[in-house]
């Protein structure tokens, strides 16, 4: 089972209000098709039991994980009582679709943090890289040149290798309005200031 999928669906449930404890969450997967095929394979998803009872005890356990996971993040609160509320960073993630790594490292981002800071951290989620393709290195050299925040590293030697470092260019060159003349590169722009500006 993918631990961040569970996390994901969960908040979205908690934060329309839906999902108020842990049994609540447990009682709903009960009536989801990953509840049909934890019955028909347990063994794939890491259940070492049988019967109902072993399988009530593992989806809750899982739901106490990904609720936890929550809770360090700041996107929800619990009383004493077991009860749970959503909170604004909840919100957030639901309504932009924000996953939870990303999330995660926003969490992270210091009060005072500058554009640069949120530069690196955008950089750094996964769902807006994209490869670094060989007939694109020369192009995204030459695009690094003339954004302002650069790379580390001496200057002559600085070259966009990794899709973090082309995420820390490109989203640059989107707000210089720099042109790229491969189609590929455009498209995949537009689709990082779109996935960034989920995140923001």
């Amino acid at each position: 089972m993918q631990d961040t999928k569970l996390i994901e669906v969960l908040n979205i449930e908690i934060s329309q209000g839906v999902l108020e404890s842990i049994e609540e969450a447990a009682d709903w997967i009960k009536g989801t098709f990953l509840y049909q095929r934890l019955q028909s394979n347990s063994l794939m998803y890491g259940m070492n039991g049988k019967g109902s009872d072993s399988l009530h005890s593992f989806i809750v356990d899982k739901c106490s994980q990904s609720i936890e996971q929550l809770m360090k993040i700041e996107a929800i609160s619990m009383e004493k009582d077991g009860s749970i509320t959503p909170t604004a960073a909840s919100r957030i993630m639901s309504r932009n679709f924000v996953d939870y790594d990303t999330m995660k490292s926003i969490v992270k981002l210091h009060h005072d943090s500058g554009p640069l800071q949120i530069l690196q951290m955008l950089s750094n989620c996964h769902k807006i890289q994209f490869p670094v393709r060989r007939h694109e290195k020369k192009t995204l050299n030459e695009a690094h040149k003339y954004v302002r925040y650069k790379l580390e590293g001496p200057a002559s030697k600085v070259r966009v290798q990794s899709p973090e470092e082309k995420v820390f260019v490109m989203l640059q060159a989107a707000v210089g309005q720099h042109y790229f003349p491969d189609f590929s590169l455009r498209q995949e722009m537009s689709q990082m200031v779109d996935g960034a500006s989920r995140s923001e």
